[in-house]
């Protein structure tokens, strides 16, 4: 019989047969625990450096970025503050948008400031209005948190006062000025040079409007969990490898027997 076939045969046999379903039992459960831990790892991950940008003191935008800057990961939910007026005749709506469970639109303006425009995203309104909902006139200080802005997005074309996304390399050929390099989720918009500090509210909203909250971040893995998805597919791999270590120890006297057979027989 040939090696291929003494081993074949072996794997057949009762034992080994439950001997390799125990093995493949242990293998997909160290991947599955794997790919847990994994998970666990990027969700404590994305929790800490949630935590760590939304610890970090309220500054100014133009302390923070400058316009035509680019856009850093470190400026995913930094609370900053600015002051300016809004460009009404800018603003825009987003639609076909969620946000817990309900189906709108986004509300963006323009805020011209000393330094350079910023898209905010203002809130969000249910359903398409047929016009953005106006902004505050004279003076205006926005506290909200930075997010980056949005690829371009194909579909047909949409209504005058409608994009398809905020997409900041179409507004910086489209809108007069310097344009930020960020999008400001705004957390309160209020009347006046004032309100640099504090997490801030919905004041001076329109009462239509629902504040968006800050998006997901792409964050590093916490390394304690990753460390433990590693682990469990080690020890699959082991597991693999026990198997194979015992299955070879056990043919090997079989496929040594037929050379020692014919060295008795030159003896």
């Amino acid at each position: 019989m040939t090696y291929a076939g003494r081993v074949l045969r072996g794997l057949l046999t009762p034992r080994w047969v439950g001997l390799t379903i125990v093995m493949l039992l242990a293998v997909t459960a160290c991947v599955f625990l794997g790919l847990w831990q994994l998970g666990v790892a990027q969700d404590v991950g994305r929790k800490e450096a949630v935590s760590a940008a939304a610890a970090l003191p309220r500054a100014p935008l133009a302390e923070v970025t400058s316009p035509h800057s680019a856009f850093e990961p470190e400026f995913s939910n930094r609370p900053v503050s600015a002051t300016g007026t809004y460009a009404a005749e800018l603003g825009f709506l987003v639609p076909d948008r969620r946000l817990g469970g309900r189906v709108g639109s986004w509300v963006v303006g323009a805020l011209q400031t000393s330094d350079g425009v910023v898209p905010v995203l203002r809130g969000f309104v249910e359903g398409t209005p047929a016009a953005a909902p106006a902004p505050p006139r004279g003076t205006v200080t926005v506290l909200g948190t930075l997010g980056p802005g949005e690829s371009p997005r194909p579909g047909a074309a949409l209504p005058d006062g409608q994009r398809s996304g905020i997409d900041l390399a179409q507004l910086v050929n489209e809108w007069p000025g310097d344009l930020y390099n960020v999008v400001l989720l705004a957390g309160s918009e209020s009347e006046g040079s004032g309100g640099s500090g504090g997490s801030g509210g919905s004041g001076g909203a329109d009462p239509a409007l629902t504040r968006v909250p800050p998006p997901d971040l792409d964050t590093p893995l916490n390394l304690r969990n990753l460390a433990y998805a590693v682990q469990w597919w080690v020890f699959g791999l082991f597991a693999m490898w026990m198997w194979w270590k015992m299955f070879r120890a056990e043919q090997q006297p079989a496929s040594s027997e037929p050379v020692a057979s014919r060295e008795d027989a030159h003896a």
